[in-house]
């Protein structure tokens, strides 16, 4: 994978979980956070061996991993345009939406905008886990460099995952669909549930514990991620919502069939 040191910008669920892994296999970690207990919490779990600032970072990495939101991760793209001269020879972000950082990265060298489609309700790094990443599907946009493009893929199949390339503006697309809209269904049957009787809450299915598995997720990360690609989600909301009501008017319709029926 890497024959230097990893940096993490970022050291909750995701960074921690790279670091975990990169410790795992021998790779020197350095860790950077705006929040110290964070930090703090990473050199205990031994998701890192070090910290460091934010200014600090890049120029201590051979690969640095933005691992944070996707606010955070684009002040941070703004950051390093800032002092390009200092980047290391790899350069990755971990955002759910990309068209936004595409746009932010534009001119710095040796980026590639990622996404692994890996996670967990939790959040922090006491949440995380070497193996997150194994068997996860990992988005990748294509810098237009290929020997880059070719670390960014070894990269990520190191880390477990496998590489699936797509541009910017479809993987937003099909996210708002596979993910985006998924989180947003789970958030509102939590929200229904939780004004039910006691009774209801008590009987749970498999379906409704997993639904309301993902609804407890971070968030504030969500806000910025749905604002983001609210331009995809939308439409793909609206579709929901006209399957939804097509479903109650059959149903409507046969509960009305039954009792003309009935004597």
């Amino acid at each position: 994978m890497i024959g230097g040191v990893l940096g993490i910008f970022g050291v909750g669920l995701m960074g921690g979980s790279l670091g975990l892994h990169a410790r795992r296999n021998g790779v020197y970690v350095v860790g950077c956070d705006a929040d110290p207990a964070a930090l703090d919490a990473a050199l205990a779990a031994g998701a890192i061996d070090t910290a460091a600032t934010a200014g600090t970072l890049a120029t201590q990495a051979d690969v640095l991993v933005l691992a944070t939101h996707l606010d955070p991760t684009l002040r941070e793209l703004g950051s390093l345009a800032k002092r390009a001269s200092a980047l290391p020879g790899l350069v990755l972000d971990i955002a759910s939406v990309k068209v936004p950082v595409v746009a932010a990265a534009e001119g710095l060298e040796n980026f590639v905008a990622t996404h692994p489609l890996a996670g967990s309700e939790k959040s922090g790094v006491g949440a995380a886990s070497a193996d997150l990443f194994d068997g996860c599907a990992w988005a990748y946009v294509p810098s237009g460099n290929a020997g880059l493009d070719a670390r960014a893929r070894e990269f990520i199949r190191w880390c477990g995952g496998y590489p699936v390339t797509t541009s910017a503006e479809e993987h937003d697309r099909i996210v708002a669909l596979t993910s985006h809209l998924p989180q947003i269904v789970a958030s509102c049957y939590a929200g229904l549930l939780g004004e039910s009787e006691l009774e209801a809450q008590q009987l749970r299915g498999p379906v409704a514990r997993e639904l309301l598995r993902i609804s407890d997720m971070n968030a504030p990360m969500w806000r910025d991620i749905l604002r983001a690609n609210a331009h995809h989600v939308e439409p793909q909301l609206r579709r929901l919502a006209m399957a939804l009501s097509s479903a109650a008017d059959r149903m409507e319709i046969s509960t009305g069939s039954i009792a003309r029926a009935a004597p």
